[in-house]
């Protein structure tokens, strides 16, 4: 239960650092290409936002996840005390 903590606590991290990259890169193709960007019917951004969406959604369920594991492994040092 223990690396499974450590576990969901590293995951978080790769996925906003994994976001945090994706956004970086798109906005760095842009400001280096943004003739390429003029022919698309969407805005640049929109591919921004849905990974910052889906980024957020993934993270609030693996730090729900967490937090319910971290709970199981504070009850079940609790009940060993006893």
């Amino acid at each position: 239960m223990n690396q499974l903590h450590k576990f969901l606590k590293a995951f978080i991290f790769v996925q906003l650092g994994s976001c945090f990259g994706h956004v970086l890169i798109k906005y760095l193709d842009f400001v280096m290409n943004p003739e390429v960007y003029a022919y698309y019917s969407a805005p640049w951004y929109t591919d921004i936002v849905v990974t910052l969406i889906l980024t957020t959604i993934m993270v609030l369920i693996t730090t729900i996840t967490y937090f319910i594991v971290g709970h199981l492994i504070k009850k079940r040092d609790q009940k060993e005390r006893c």
